[in-house]
C-alpha cells in the first residue's frame, strides 16, 4: 500500500513516522515550505532557539505525547514551569495563579469563600460530575451559575490561557468541551511543561523515524495542487509532478488549506460546513537577552488586558546562550473588525499594551535587547474550538480521504489535537492492513 501525507506538521510527521514503522507500507510526506514542523517549526537565532508560537505542554503525564513516547521509542526530557512563581495581573496587583491547592489559599483572586467554592467546582470535574458539560457553551454555564463574580471571571480567565482565545470567545466553548479538558489537566501531576530543547526535539526524531525507512520519502517545497480518482487509485498532481499515484491519501494539512485542495472535486460539497471555521490568533512578541535582565517571576497574566509573558530561559535553559534569557509575551486576539482600518488601529493598541508589560516588570529590556520577533497575527490552531466552528472529523462520509491536524477531531487542545488525531489516523490506516485471518485468530 503506498500512502500519500499532504502535510509535513506535527500532524504529517505524526502519522508518517507510526506508518513507516509498517514495512509493508511505502509513503511520502509533502511539505509545501522548506521545512518541516509547519507552525511548531523550530529556529535557532544568535544561539537563541525561537519557535513559531507558544509550545508549553498541558498536562504532559496524560498527553498523546506521553503515548507516542511509548510507541514510537522517543526520548526527550521536559522541565515543569515553577507553580509558585506563575502570577495573575488585576488592576496592577500581583496574587499567587490558583493552579493548585497550596496557590488556591495564597491568591487574592477569590475570598475565602469563593477559594470553597472554586475547590468544590475543581473536585466535582475531576469527578466528572460537574454541571458543566450539559451547557452548550462556558457563557450558557456562567450565566445560569449562582457563583460570584469573581469565580466567573476566573472560569473565563482559565479558558482563555489554555485556550489562547479571548474572554468572549472563552464564553462559547462548548461546556462538554471544557469539562474533558480539565478533568485530564486538573488529574494532572505535571500540569505545565515544556520539552527541552523546544519542537524540534520532537519533529527531528520524527523525521528520522520516516528516513528510516527507505520506503518512505519526504518531498519539500512540494505542495499538492490537485487530487483525482481513477481506477481506484489516487493522482496527485505537484508542484514537480504531474501524476503520483497513491493508494491512500492522509490531509494533515489546516483545515482552510483542505477545504481549499478539495474545493472544485466531487468531494469539495462536503467540506461546506467548515469552510467558514475561523482560526485561532494571538499576537507573539519574542525578546531575547544575552544576560538576565529581571526575573521577578516565570510566568505572568496580565488578567486586564488579556496577554501573558513567559520567561521560557527559567525552564527551559536549553533555548538561550549560557546566562541569556528569553521571553515570549503572546496576547490573546479579537477577530470581529469592521475595516481593515480598525484591525490595524486594534493591533497597535495591543502592541503598545505588551511593550508597558514588559516596562512595568523588565524595566531596561529596551536596551537589553538581543534577538526580537514580533508576529501580530500568528496562528495557533486552524480551527478555533467555539460553537461557532466545526472541527473536522478524521473521516467524512462518501470522501475517500483520512484528516488530521490541530482543526480536526482529536484529543486535547492546541498541538495535542495534532498529535492525537495523527496518531489516531495513523492507527486506523494500520488496522486496515490486518487480514481477515490475523482478525479471527486475536
Amino acid at each position: 500500500m503506498k500512502i500519500a501525507i499532504i502535510g509535513g506538521g506535527l500532524a504529517g510527521l505524526t502519522a508518517a513516522a507510526y506508518l513507516s514503522e509498517n514495512r509493508e507500507l511505502e509513503g511520502t510526506v509533502f511539505e509545501r515550505s522548506p521545512q518541516l514542523g509547519g507552525r511548531a517549526f523550530t529556529y535557532q537565532k544568535s544561539g537563541f532557539t525561537l519557535n513559531y508560537g507558544a509550545h508549553a505542554i498541558y498536562g504532559i503525564d496524560r498527553h498523546t505525547l506521553h503515548h507516542m513516547e511509548e510507541d514510537l521509542g522517543l526520548v526527550f526530557e521536559s522541565k515543569q514551569v515553577d507553580k509558585r512563581k506563575v502570577v495573575y495581573a488585576k488592576k496592577d496587583h500581583l496574587t499567587p495563579a490558583p493552579l493548585d491547592f497550596v496557590n488556591i489559599m495564597k491568591t487574592d483572586v477569590l475570598t475565602a469563600m469563593e477559594k470553597v467554592r472554586f475547590v468544590a467546582e475543581i473536585a466535582a470535574i475531576i469527578g466528572n460530575v460537574h454541571h458543566l458539560k450539559n451547557y452548550a457553551t462556558l457563557g450558557d454555564y456562567l450565566d445560569q451559575s449562582h457563583a460570584a463574580d469573581d469565580v466567573k471571571e476566573l472560569w473565563q480567565h482559565l479558558v482563555c490561557s489554555n485556550f489562547f482565545i479571548t474572554p468572549s470567545d472563552a464564553r462559547k466553548v462548548s461546556g462538554e468541551v471544557i469539562a474533558e479538558y480539565y478533568h485530564n489537566l486538573f488529574l494532572s501531576s505535571k500540569p505545565v511543561n515544556y520539552i527541552l530543547g523546544s519542537w524540534a526535539t520532537i519533529t527531528d526524531q520524527l523525521q528520522d523515524k520516516i528516513d528510516r525507512n527507505e520506503k518512505w520519502n519526504i518531498a519539500l517545497k512540494e505542495p499538492v495542487e490537485t487530487i483525482i480518482q481513477e481506477n481506484g487509485k489516487f493522482l496527485l498532481k505537484t508542484k514537480n509532478h504531474e501524476a503520483l499515484e497513491f493508494d491512500k491519501v492522509v490531509i494533515a494539512t489546516p483545515v482552510q488549506q483542505a477545504v481549499k485542495l478539495l474545493e472544485n472535486t466531487e468531494w469539495g460539497v462536503h467540506l461546506e460546513l467548515y469552510k467558514d471555521n475561523t482560526p485561532t490568533e494571538v499576537m507573539v512578541y519574542d525578546i531575547g537577552f544575552k544576560e538576565v535582565v529581571a526575573r521577578p517571576f516565570h510566568y505572568i497574566s496580565d488578567m486586564t488586558n488579556k496577554m501573558f509573558i513567559s520567561d521560557v530561559s527559567a525552564t527551559d535553559y536549553t533555548v538561550v546562550p549560557e546566562g541569556g534569557q528569553l521571553l515570549q509575551g503572546i496576547a490573546y486576539l479579537n477577530d470581529d473588525f469592521k475595516d481593515e482600518e480598525e484591525r490595524k488601529a486594534y493591533l497597535e493598541k495591543k502592541t503598545e499594551n505588551m511593550e508597558a508589560l514588559f516596562d512595568k516588570y523588565y524595566p531596561g529590556w529596551r536596551e537589553a535587547v538581543e534577538v526580537k520577533r514580533v508576529s501580530k497575527k500568528a496562528m495557533v490552531s486552524s480551527v478555533k474550538n467555539i460553537s461557532t466552528n466545526r472541527l473536522l472529523p478524521n473521516r467524512l462520509p462518501d470522501v475517500p480521504f483520512f484528516f488530521c491536524g490541530d482543526g480536526c477531531v482529536g484529543k486535547g487542545e492546541l498541538a495535542e489535537r495534532a498529535f492525537s488525531s495523527g496518531r489516531k489516523v495513523a492507527l486506523k490506516l494500520l488496522n486496515q492492513m490486518i487480514k481477515p485471518e490475523q482478525l479471527a485468530s486475536q
